[in-house]
């Protein structure tokens, strides 16, 4: 996997020209099929919570351009071993296996719908990534943030300002939201099927039916 964090020159366009690697490209493409099909859940074509596929995608791609490549670039090829670059990387790695973890986790219940395995995984397993990424994706835009306040860019460029917006946004969402209003509505779905209660309720209303 060494080639994904190199470098390269023939990547597509990003934010930070310094920092293109194979592996954030690759990621913003398999981002560009997600916001299309949030934009056929908006016309219609498909089920689905509209308001929290745009949030959660944007605070994906905002992630891919402004926090994930400062972590990535240069990962395990000689650079600086102080602690700063050192916990840039773990949260840049918290976050990609937050997200690679939830999505492998979600699509075996699709694949086999009458798997009782498959659904356990699809509900229990986010009870986990989803708090260690959103801490993570968190984290990693604040620090973005303050470099970004602090560093000489012209506070008057449009750009500067939106990347800056865009930061807070996954830091306020993220740290309020997320806690108060996401990861509630993940418990009530995974904790009767970490618990063993689903099942049993689901007989339940089978037999009253």
């Amino acid at each position: 996997t060494t080639r994904f964090f190199e470098p390269s020159s023939s990547s597509f366009p990003s934010l930070s020209s310094d920092n293109r690697l194979l592996l954030i490209d690759t990621l913003l493409f398999l981002e560009g099929i997600c916001f299309i099909e949030v934009g056929r859940i908006a016309i219609g074509q498909l089920k689905g919570n509209l308001a929290l596929g745009v949030v959660l995608h944007m605070i994906r791609m905002t992630c891919l351009l402004m926090v994930l490549p400062n972590g990535l670039v240069g990962l395990n090829h000689g650079r600086d071993d102080d602690v700063d670059s050192k916990w840039q990387e773990l949260i840049s790695m918290l976050v990609l296996y937050s997200w690679a973890l939830t999505e492998i986790g979600r699509y075996p219940m699709y694949l086999f719908p009458s798997s009782s395995t498959a659904r356990y995984v699809r509900l229990v397993l986010p009870l986990v990534t989803f708090p260690i990424g959103a801490f993570a994706e968190a984290l990693g835009a604040y620090r973005a943030l303050k470099e970004l306040v602090t560093s000489d860019g012209d506070g008057s460029d449009t750009f500067h300002l939106v990347k800056i917006v865009l930061l807070g946004l996954v830091v306020l969402v993220n740290s309020v939201l997320g806690p108060t209003m996401a990861y509630p509505a993940l418990l009530k779905k995974g904790l009767p099927a970490l618990l063993g209660n689903e099942a049993a309720t689901a007989k339940r209303k089978k037999k009253n039916e």
